[in-house]
């Protein structure tokens, strides 16, 4: 059975947040814990060839795209798909079996900087939410526990926040002045979960105002988003001194893999996704060790469902023994580099900050964010000059840094991608990282 919760962990008021919480997901009918229990099953005793069939067949004979794919079985016969071909025929991808006007639409931008529609049923949202509580459980993360949440935007309700004992942490603006009011927050919580870049700055004023562990309460930090770097690994376990888990996630997809306290590897979510490492030049799989496209089946997705999905991401994929099993997991990640950006008044500014805003400026197909001096910036956009309005774009883009920033606008025909086949959108050429 599952270990929902950890009273050496908990006080008795995120125990009781815990218990109501699935007692009120049993009297609704939800299905959480119930899911919860089938993705520990499934990554116990993953059930990959039955499911592989199982949502290969549903797509042939319920999804436009993949019918004049009737006669292949084998998931090396189906076409890989990328954002591209996906956003040219979003429609031919949804299962005739649901409506999609009764869909959650999930909307990403991604690091191409590109926004994209995506839809999935509930079934498929409470298998990410059981996802996100039992990938929890190694960092010593349970539902009701005090966290923080580093996110760009603040979608959820003070309702929300305040059921779910979660805290936003802004990242747009990492003034000492949010830095000292993040601080003071942090000694409250238990977890912390957001991008490991706005949780190195963090630790870092932490530890010039001289904190030491024994000032925090944490029981662990979930890295998102972003790789890890050594150098932000060791600042943040030096200050806050916890376990550290990395999270390899998609919004359109969830949890696909996970790097526990202690291992070098991410554990790939058996129980819902099969994973694949594809040549940079070709559709053939890589060999052992060999760098490639990720690309990625999704076992769960009925709607709308991903198979082959070319995620703009490259691993290697590396077999490892654990417990006595071998077991094949993403021995590194990459293709995500991720800037940071500063203001002319020299605020460092998250690049999420200008990635999620983007998702709401209308008109724009692709861009690239350049930070050109203290104070100069060029915003580069590909556009729907059908609905492209450029005064929008401009009012967002000083909202995040302020009126004295002199942006220019450059409407181009492309965006060249690097040489991984993704586009950086944020590039920083008046401050370079190590």
């Amino acid at each position: 059975m599952v270990r929902l919760y950890d009273s050496t962990v908990m006080n008795f008021n995120e125990v009781i947040r815990n218990r109501l919480f699935f007692l009120m997901d049993r009297v609704l009918g939800k299905g959480i814990y119930r899911q919860v229990t089938s993705v520990e099953e499934d990554n116990r005793n993953p059930r990959i060839e039955d499911k592989l069939t199982n949502i290969i067949d549903h797509a042939r004979q319920t999804v436009p795209y993949y019918s004049a794919y009737k006669n292949i079985h084998d998931i090396s016969q189906m076409p890989v798909v990328n954002k591209s071909i996906i956003r040219k025929g979003n429609q031919a991808f949804i299962s005739s079996l649901y409506d999609k006007d009764e869909l959650l639409k999930v909307t990403t931008s991604g690091s191409s900087g590109t926004p994209m529609e995506f839809f999935r049923d509930s079934n498929k949202r409470i298998r990410q939410i059981a996802e996100v509580i039992f990938l929890g459980i190694p960092v010593k993360y349970y539902f009701g526990m005090k966290h923080g949440f580093i996110r760009a935007t603040h979608p959820k309700s003070r309702l929300n926040l305040m059921l779910q004992n979660e805290i936003h942490i802004d990242p747009t603006k990492l003034s000492d002045e949010n830095l000292e009011k993040i601080r003071a927050e942090i000694k409250e919580m238990k977890c912390i979960i957001g991008f490991p870049s706005t949780l190195h700055e963090i630790a870092l004023y932490c530890e010039r105002k001289g904190d030491t562990p024994e000032q925090f309460n944490l029981v662990g930090i979930i890295c998102t988003a972003e790789p890890l770097l050594d150098k932000q690994k060791e600042a943040i376990q030096r200050v806050f001194g916890c376990p550290i888990q990395v999270r390899y996630a998609a919004e359109e997809l969830g949890l696909i893999a996970v790097q526990n306290p202690g291992e070098s590897f991410y554990r790939i979510n058996q129980a819902s996704f099969y994973v694949e490492i594809l040549k940079l030049d070709s559709d053939l799989p890589c060999e052992e060790g060999e760098e490639g496209r990720i690309v990625i089946t999704d076992l769960e997705a009925r709607a709308m469902p991903l198979i082959r999905y070319d995620t703009g991401d490259l691993g290697v994929m590396k077999t490892e023994e654990i417990s006595g099993e071998r077991i094949e997991t993403l021995s590194s990640i990459s293709g995500r580099r991720i800037e940071m950006l500063y203001s002319p008044s020299g605020e460092k500014i998250s690049p999420f900050s200008i990635n999620v805003k983007m998702k709401d400026v209308k008109g724009v197909i692709k861009f690239q964010f350049v930070q050109k001096d203290k104070n100069r910036y060029t915003m580069k956009v590909v556009a729907d000059e059908e609905c492209y309005n450029e005064n929008e774009l401009l009012g967002i883009l000083h909202g995040i840094l302020g009126e004295n920033a002199l942006i220019s606008i450059e409407l181009v025909d492309e965006i060249k991608p690097l040489a991984s086949g993704k586009t950086a959108y944020i590039v920083n050429e008046y401050i370079k990282k190590d």
